[in-house]
């Protein structure tokens, strides 16, 4: 792997897809929403300042989480904007059944959810019951408008990602030394 390493400035994102190594690149318009895990000082947080950076350099929205700041508004914005931009494609005049966000020049979204388990832990039943809700329908619906999910946490247990979310991330990455389960 580290014969594979490319240097920051190296990791560039084009054309719905994110080199992240030589031999490693993400296509996100093809296999979206990525989870990131490992234990505590693995590179979560720094793998996705990485990300993030690159994604900087284009015409890509972010949206960034972190448990310190009031998020629950932001996923709940994130979630609405999707599906009125998914009602806007289907109005536009040069929209063709199975082309994506990118046919019509639209910008991808990203929403970027560092250390989602500590915040999880920190919500009601209530609370993450409608979160859970509100990440379902982004991981499940946001393919064809270009909006992607990405995010970190030390450990992606099930009990955190209820009805199979977690079975969408179709990017997955592990960091330092990961867990057999």
């Amino acid at each position: 792997m580290i014969a594979n390493r490319i240097s920051i400035d190296e990791v560039i994102a084009e054309n719905g897809s994110l080199r992240l190594m030589k031999n490693l690149v993400w296509e996100y318009d093809s296999l979206p929403h990525a989870l990131i895990c490992g234990g505590t000082g693995g590179g979560k947080t720094y793998f996705l300042l990485t990300i993030i950076e690159a994604l900087l350099r284009t015409n890509a929205d972010l949206y960034i989480l972190d448990p310190k700041d009031d998020m629950i508004d932001c996923v709940n914005a994130f979630s609405e904007g999707m599906v009125t931009r998914s009602e806007e494609m289907k109005l536009h005049p040069n929209y063709r059944t199975g082309e994506n966000y990118a046919y019509l020049g639209l910008a991808p979204q990203f929403l970027i959810f560092d250390e989602y388990v500590a915040f999880l832990e920190m919500l009601t039943t209530k609370e993450s019951t409608a979160l859970l809700s509100q990440l379902k329908k982004i991981v499940m619906l946001g393919r064809q408008a270009g909006y992607f999910l990405i995010v970190a946490c030390q450990r992606p247990d099930a009990k955190y990602f209820g009805d199979g979310i977690r079975d969408n991330f179709n990017f997955r990455v592990g960091l330092g030394r990961m867990s057999e389960l």
